[in-house]
């Protein structure tokens, strides 16, 4: 029997060879098939996400109805005649991209008995050094002479207090405003200022601060167009933005929760003239979503007087060019949760609120 030869019953290396090449061209290609597939797969699905997402779980409302806002009293003297819309979309409201808002807890002061110890280490620390003089129940007041005449008043429950100084009678701080620091500077040694009696609260640390320029017109203080034409310096303080977007508000729109008047002539402490400091803490960890109302139901109950108007303006017209959700500061009742407003803002600075939590979780 004839046996095959060693040539043909060997496999072909050439042959081999080939199929090789062909085996890994092929698995490259399937591979990047399959990357390239996958890609495109993730990318139709969250295409399709994003114009069709998930319904939100409802707001959980778990601090059961709010109180109403209690905004200042008014009379119909302070409110516009009349009101006009006037946005970007014409006589039409904006529509928000959000349908419900954070709520927090803001815990009402209590009685300390330390309460005493704490106000006068706070005096102390601004060079009120002699007994202080008890205006109520609650508030103590001290008074200093020297190159400005000062007086001290701090409710000894909240801890807000209130430093005035003469400084308007007093002509010779009023010397040009190429004195003044930069306006980072003077924000800084406002906080700075505040810091050193332990009343520098975390949200308000980290804000950017809002600074005024002001000019002495016979005792009287005017917004002055720039620095170099200031005489003296308004800095506000607010806590910072919730979720970085949502600004405060407070009953004065014109006037930080914390605000301080300094100057460019005095130096170190005393060139802090005035001070109105306001704050109350929130609990940022207790809070809760509410629905919000309509901006056109807000915009009625506006129009109704029965919203807060911040800032008349000059005008018996109110022309409102913008809407937007805020943030409430209650300066004159301790409010137990801070809550969002509507704020329509136009010409002549004039500012309204309105509150902004679903009226069906708001108490009547």
């Amino acid at each position: 029997m004839a046996t095959r030869s060693k040539s043909s019953s060997s496999p072909n290396l050439t042959t081999a060879t080939h199929v090789g090449r062909l085996a890994v061209k092929y698995g490259l290609i399937a591979f990047v098939v399959m990357i390239v597939g996958r890609m495109l797969l993730t990318a139709a699905i969250n295409f399709w996400r994003s114009i069709n997402p998930p319904p939100l779980p409802p707001p959980t409302v778990g601090f059961g109805v709010l109180p109403k806002i209690e905004f200042p009293t008014q009379t119909e003297a302070d409110r516009p005649k009349s009101y006009r819309l006037e946005t970007a979309l014409g006589s039409r409201l904006p529509e928000l991209d959000t349908d419900r808002a954070k709520v927090f807890l803001a815990p009402l002061s209590e009685p300390s008995l330390l309460a005493d110890q704490e106000v006068k280490r706070i005096a102390a620390t601004y060079g009120f050094i002699f007994q202080p003089e008890l205006l109520d129940s609650r508030t103590y007041r001290w008074t200093k002479v020297g190159s400005l005449n000062s007086s001290l008043e701090i409710d000894l429950q909240t801890k807000n207090f209130s430093l005035k100084t003469n400084y308007l009678s007093k002509p010779e701080l009023v010397t040009g405003g190429n004195r003044l620091p930069e306006e980072f500077e003077a924000v800084r040694r406002v906080k700075s200022f505040l810091d050193r009696a332990d009343l520098l609260p975390v949200d308000v640390a980290t804000s950017a601060g809002e600074v005024v320029f002001l000019k002495s017109l016979g005792g009287q203080l005017e917004t002055a167009f720039s620095l170099s034409d200031a005489d003296f310096l308004q800095i506000n303080l607010d806590r910072g933005a919730v979720d970085d977007r949502y600004q405060m508000y407070s009953t004065n729109p014109k006037q930080g929760v914390i605000s301080a008047v300094f100057s460019g002539v005095l130096s170190g402490q005393e060139s802090i003239v005035d001070v109105e400091y306001h704050y109350r803490p929130v609990d940022y960890t207790q809070v809760e979503t509410y629905p919000l109302r309509s901006t056109k139901s807000a915009w009625q109950v506006l129009q109704a007087g029965e919203g807060y108007v911040a800032y008349k303006g000059t005008s018996d017209q109110a022309v409102v060019r913008q809407v937007e959700l805020g943030y409430y500061e209650d300066w004159l009742y301790e409010q137990e949760y801070l809550q969002p407003i509507y704020v329509f803002i136009g010409d002549n600075d004039f500012v309204g609120y309105v509150q902004a939590v679903d009226p069906q979780y708001v108490s009547q």
